[in-house]
């Protein structure tokens, strides 16, 4: 088994690696009159890598039934239902990497999740940032206790931070451009001894 001090630290790298790759610029969103922020190339692919091995495990559990002849019915219907959880993991991931994204418009933000259900936030009724490096997550907080989430793995952070700049009360603004830039500086001083290379994905720019 592997050591889960050992997985993690192969997380926390992967998620790195994922956020390095982001673009600072999204795409254009005319339906939402927007940038839209979606994941970028490396999230996408990555995902579709797992799905492949994950699907590779359950066409085994599937096909070679003789593996589990001499079991019990109940580990078969457990073994059976980890199968179904295995397909369904190995199908929604890459999708949801493809479907879901954000769109930052003068209005606010609107997200579109996997199943295309629509999350609005305007920007008057964000209250806090939450930034969990880790976990590549970005979560904004309404004054209502309203939730939308954001991944670091977006193409289009500096487009979002140009547009809070604009409409976000100077505060909140300030707060999550520097926790941002916090996450890139840690990323750049863990990949290497020399001195830190500036974000490619975000600038913070000072008004003069």
């Amino acid at each position: 088994m592997v050591d889960p001090g050992i997985a993690q630290v192969i997380v926390k790298r992967l998620n790195q690696w994922y956020r390095s790759r982001s673009k600072p610029r999204g795409t254009m969103d005319h339906y939402h009159r927007g940038t839209r922020m979606s994941f970028n190339t490396a999230y996408r692919a990555g995902n579709g890598v797992v799905a492949v091995f994950l699907l590779a495990i359950a066409a085994v559990l599937y096909l070679v039934p003789d593996l589990f002849a001499d079991k019990s019915p109940w580990v078969v219907l457990a073994i059976k239902i980890g199968w179904a959880g295995i397909v369904a993991v190995a199908v929604l991931a890459p999708l949801q990497a493809l479907r879901e994204f954000v769109v930052v418009n003068d209005d606010g933000l609107v997200k579109s999740n996997l199943f295309g259900k629509i999350t609005r936030m305007s920007w008057p009724e964000i209250a806090a940032f939450q930034t969990k490096a880790d976990d590549n997550k970005v979560t904004i907080l309404s004054h209502a206790k309203g939730k939308l989430t954001m991944s670091l793995c977006y193409n289009g952070w500096q487009d979002f931070l140009e547009m809070a700049e604009k409409r976000l009360n100077p505060a909140l603004y300030w707060q999550v451009a520097y926790a941002l830039a916090d996450i890139k500086a840690k990323d750049s001083i863990s990949r290497s001894t020399k001195k830190p290379r500036p974000a490619k994905w975000f600038s913070i720019k000072r008004n003069q």
